[in-house]
């Protein structure tokens, strides 16, 4: 078991199963010392999606970060599953985010921190990511949220 699956589990998350990709695409694809993830939605431990709907309509910005972690916690399992274990990972390089927002809606930024406190959580702090976030008209699925991230495996130079 590595350290960053123990530290998620004191922190009250579990990775779920491994999603089943909804296109041509792989999940995950290593390069060098990285390892990119294509977009991740809200997958929960019976492998279906935990939230659907529009961040700040039909969800509130609580709801909106419980999917964004949800997330976060999908792009580890994919990460462990490609890699053998997270204890590989040094951290995130980049991280973006795509919050399906009702008009108006101002608190991406703040959405997309669910999914930094999963990373914080198995990772630490100083392995934050840079990171972006937009909003959007609608997501597949009705999604409120996607995530995609840069992972890097060894020693973080930075």
């Amino acid at each position: 078991m590595s350290a960053p699956v123990d530290r998620l589990r004191d922190a009250g998350w579990e990775l779920p199963p491994l999603p089943t990709p909804k296109g041509l695409y792989v999940p995950a694809r290593r390069h060098g010392d990285l390892l990119h993830l294509s977009a991740h939605g809200p997958f929960g431990a019976d492998g279906g999606f935990t939230h659907r709907g529009v961040v700040g309509d039909t969800l509130t910005l609580a709801e909106g970060r419980a999917a964004a972690a949800a997330t976060a916690l999908s792009l580890l399992a994919s990460a462990a599953a490609a890699l053998g274990d997270l204890s590989a990972i040094s951290g995130t390089l980049r991280m973006a985010g795509y919050v399906n927002a009702a008009a108006g809606f101002e608190d991406h930024a703040k959405v997309l921190d669910g999914a930094s406190e999963v990373l914080d959580a198995a990772f630490g702090p100083e392995a934050r990511p840079a990171r972006s976030v937009v909003g959007v008209a609608s997501l597949p699925f009705d999604l409120p949220i996607v995530t995609e991230a840069t992972f890097v495996i060894g020693a973080d130079d930075g």
